[in-house]
């Protein structure tokens, strides 16, 4: 079977809009969720062309958990013929939205996967972010979800966040090594047009107090086991995220759901927004697309492949745009050979290497 090997669903409630999102969300209006399980069922019904042997499922959103899991199960079961044997099934879960039932019955319906969007176990940074958790729920889920039987359980946080000590920082770090899951995502905070903490005027960290977060997450985290496989990704041994790995091998993807997004043979496209109209469409949502040159693929894959901890392959890759770019790299320690990579200290500052390298409009 050949074709997409990687398939993102979005299911986009949410109860409440966090301050930092950006993302393609819908607060309330609950009672449309099995409409909008229709819709996605229908446009992957559509979309069946495109799919091969499935190797990763990710449901992300908003909330997924605040689907149930009698309605995941109605996407996994639609899915089952397309899934391989050891697929990766990634869901997204808020804590203050699930127990250990409702863990144990998402686990039971073919998730194999958990990531908690944990964020911070801090309450004062969980109020200043509008969470919905508690940090106490944010444990108890985690405890829970690794009780449950998920091959694997992935906890999210941010570091960055206005208010954010060195303190809180630590605090975090302490419960994260305590619980030991097998994966941690920590990205900074980005504070995007639009949301309600930019409304706020909410100003991240200064750039040498983030700087300094990020190095002692990686340090401390690579004490305690942990690869740093990505920039903000990292994972014991063979629990790497094999869903984003395929994003950024720059591997084709099709997305389903309102505002997903698609990259597949050289096109990509994205779902127009609003569940209203995505459920009425009935699996034949409004799109924008675009065709994908030679050039921008070749940028493409240098952005992504930079954030792994990998070799760079020059013939994979393509050249980049300013190729004189890496001598002057390797004299400044961001570039080592044998073999061709980003040293420790490049990894650091990953995009002034890339744009050392390649051309952005």
């Amino acid at each position: 079977m050949t074709g997409v090997r990687h398939l993102y669903v979005h299911l986009p409630f949410c109860s409440s809009r966090c301050g930092y999102c950006a993302f393609v969300v819908e607060t309330g209006g609950l009672d449309r969720r099995d409409a909008y399980v229709d819709a996605v069922l229908a446009e992957i019904h559509s979309e069946r062309e495109h799919l091969g042997e499935l190797d990763t499922l990710y449901l992300g959103g908003g909330t997924p958990s605040l689907m149930r899991p009698r309605r995941v199960g109605r996407i996994l079961d639609a899915l089952s013929k397309y899934l391989a044997a050891d697929a990766e099934v990634s869901m997204e879960i808020n804590p203050e939205t699930v127990d250990r039932a409702a863990l144990r019955a998402y686990r039971a319906a073919g998730v194999t996967r958990a990531s908690i969007g944990v964020q911070s176990f801090r309450p004062h940074l969980l109020e200043a972010l509008d969470r919905g958790a508690t940090a106490e729920q944010a444990r108890a889920a985690v405890e829970c979800a690794q009780d449950a039987g998920f091959a694997s359980v992935s906890v999210d946080l941010l570091f960055g966040v206005p208010g954010q000590r060195p303190a809180d920082l630590e605090a975090d770090i302490g419960v994260v090594r305590e619980l030991a899951p097998e994966h941690v995502s920590w990205y900074e905070l980005e504070i995007k047009p639009g949301t309600a903490l930019e409304r706020m005027g909410m100003l991240p960290p200064d750039e040498d107090e983030s700087a300094d977060a990020y190095r002692r997450v990686v340090d401390v985290l690579e004490e305690a086991g942990y690869r740093w496989y990505e920039t903000a990704n990292f994972a014991r041994l063979g629990f790497e995220c094999r869903h984003s790995l395929g994003y950024w091998h720059a591997h084709d993807y099709l997305g389903v759901g309102v505002g997903a997004v698609s990259t597949v043979a050289g096109r990509r496209w994205r779902n127009a927004a609003g569940v209203d109209a995505y459920i009425a469409a009935a699996g034949e949502p409004a799109r924008t697309g675009e065709e994908l040159d030679d050039d921008l693929r070749r940028r493409e894959r240098w952005m992504l492949a930079l954030r792994l901890e990998e070799p760079i392959d020059l013939e994979q890759l393509g050249a980049p745009d300013h190729p004189e770019g890496l001598e002057q790299l390797r004299d400044h320690g961001l570039i080592g050979d044998d073999p061709l990579a980003l040293t420790r200290e490049g990894r650091f500052v990953q995009n002034s290497v890339l744009h050392r390298l390649m051309e952005y409009a």
